[in-house]
């Protein structure tokens, strides 16, 4: 057996242990709450007269659990933002295919 066969389930481990429970809403289907791996940061954005500092949330979500790709009609809540959902933008793929690459923008 080699590492690449291997790769899924472990991937899966990780997730479970260390992701974020997240609630992912396809447009026009149920909820789905899988575990992801979300990043919080900071950027910045102009205000006209000067910038301003704006969370900036980048989502990794396995294809196992979304195997479709998110678009901008899907909406995503983190339980570590309460209150607020968003909806994906710009979706991507990582390196290894495995995962989508989410960035997020609040919509209320």
């Amino acid at each position: 057996m080699d590492l690449e066969s291997l790769t899924p389930g472990m991937d899966a481990a990780i997730d479970e242990a260390l992701g974020e429970r997240i609630t992912y809403m396809p447009n026009g289907g149920p909820p789905i709450y899988p575990k992801a791996h979300v990043y919080y940061g900071d950027g910045q954005t102009d205000i006209g007269a000067g910038q301003a500092i704006e969370q900036d949330i980048t989502v990794h979500i396995r294809k196992l659990s979304i195997p479709a790709m998110p678009n901008s009609s899907d909406r995503i809540r983190l339980g570590k933002v309460p209150g607020k959902t968003f909806k994906p933008v710009n979706p991507s793929t990582d390196d290894s295919g495995f995962e989508w690459i989410v960035k997020l923008k609040v919509v209320q």
